[in-house]
């Protein structure tokens, strides 16, 4: 995540009064603290085990059915009973039988062409071993800007539709993000009218053609970061919805960077606007399917969400006042349109020990994200293994925090436990919770 010098003291200057402090447990204490015996399981109960499987990492891997169906078998075999399946990445083309999208059949050097249906085989495969599927998509992803290539750069239809960047707080230097080749993918305006209700129809294509779908998950549901959306169709529907008009930039982010006059209510306005698009996409899907399962994926430091618009709390939840929230932001809240939200633990520090003073921990995630959610909506712990690689007691730490002190667990991601060969220790984190 990439953050400007602006945002990050911000978010030095909140994190203060939202953190959860440091744990002062011995390392022997916590020794004595957490059942490590996977045939005496703590406790005997049953919640979603969910691993990630990423389009990009995994687009060759599963160029055959057969590979499918071995990786799904090992899946199951490791304790997980649900996967989430990127079917729209961030390049924007499909992995499923798509009317609106074209096929992903080349990324970068990759090229696989499959004459099947790779969702429907994932769901078919799946139900066999009793293991529920969740699509994934890249809501407002649409181009890989390495290679400048994806949906984007198809179709003139979305020039000057992406996200533009204010460079150096600069206001006469707005740069469009598809040219920018640093991005993790170029991604749509989301206060556009015609960008939600184009992500809408893929969200309902998606639900109508696959009714064994156990949910629909959306990641990269927000701003790029906290200097974009600085473009002139940006800046207009700010006016509208705060009523004030923007003479300068500047009066939203300073030359200094510095928080401008209009810096709250722009925050409520950016994080208004994600909700809108979380709480319509929501609808769409239950008036299809009423019993599919809403999720999102977000990062679980709520301080740092403001410069994204992802306020993933409860309306109840008022943050303390400071330089950054409206007295209203709290109605941006949109934990009670989800059914589950995937909470991005992916932090280096498993135990709070190891970060004193940080809220960066697996540990301090999975415990402090009820002040925020509020019984809105199920959470399910994630945790990013790629910073954990061979560590066998680490992973399996992080898998047993997240099942202990969640309502489920998300591992990202397939490819990162295959090439660190990190089965058995998930298997083993597993157990500690789930006999």
């Amino acid at each position: 995540m990439r953050i400007s010098s602006f945002l990050y003291c911000v978010i030095l200057c909140i994190v203060s009064a939202g953190c959860s402090g440091g744990n002062n447990n011995t390392n022997e204490e916590k020794k004595t603290e957490i059942p490590t015996n996977p045939g005496n399981p703590e406790e005997k109960i049953n919640k979603p085990v969910q691993l990630w499987i990423d389009a990009h990492a995994n687009f060759s891997r599963f160029s055959s059915k057969a590979s499918i169906t071995v990786y799904l078998e090992k899946i199951k075999e490791t304790g997980f009973n649900e996967i989430y399946v990127d079917v729209k990445p961030g390049i924007g083309y499909a992995l499923y039988d798509s009317d609106i999208l074209p096929p992903l059949t080349r990324w970068g050097a990759e090229t696989v062409n499959r004459d099947w249906d790779y969702l429907d085989f994932f769901i078919e495969e799946a139900e066999k071993l009793d293991i529920g599927v969740i699509a994934s998509i890249s809501t407002l992803g649409f181009g890989y800007t390495r290679e400048q290539e994806g949906l984007i750069y198809d179709d003139q239809r979305w020039n000057g539709k992406t996200q533009m960047e204010m460079i150096n707080n600069d206001p006469d230097n707005i740069v469009d993000m598809r040219t920018q080749t640093g991005v993790d993918a170029a991604m749509l305006n989301p206060c556009l009218t015609e960008v939600q209700q184009f992500v809408i129809s893929i969200v309902e294509e998606i639900v109508t053609k696959y009714p064994k779908l156990k949910g629909i998950c959306l990641d990269y549901c927000r701003w790029y970061g906290g200097n974009y959306g600085f473009g002139d169709a940006t800046i207009a529907a700010f006016e509208a919805y705060s009523g004030e008009q923007v003479t300068s930039r500047n009066n939203i982010i300073t030359a200094t960077g510095g928080i401008g006059t209009q810096y709250k209510k722009w925050i409520e306005f950016r994080s208004m606007t994600i909700t809108n698009l979380v709480t319509n996409i929501r609808s769409a899907v239950k008036a299809i399917r009423p019993n599919m399962e809403f999720h999102l994926w977000a990062s679980a430091q709520w301080s740092s969400r403001y410069s994204v618009g992802q306020n993933w709390a409860s309306k109840k939840y008022t943050p303390a006042a400071s330089g950054v929230y409206t007295a209203t932001y709290s109605k941006t809240g949109f934990a009670d349109q989800l059914d589950v939200f995937s909470l991005g633990a992916y932090a280096e520090a498993v135990w709070k020990t190891e970060a004193p003073g940080s809220e960066w921990s697996v540990e301090n995630f999975v415990t402090a994200y009820p002040q925020y959610t509020m019984g809105d909506c199920k959470v399910y712990g994630s945790i990013g293994t790629y910073a954990y690689g061979a560590d066998k007691a680490t992973v399996s730490d992080a898998v047993y925090l997240c099942l202990k002190n969640t309502d489920g667990l998300m591992v990202f991601e397939l490819s990162h436990v295959i090439n660190n060969n990190q089965w058995e220790a998930i298997k083993e984190g597993i157990g500690r919770v789930i006999k």
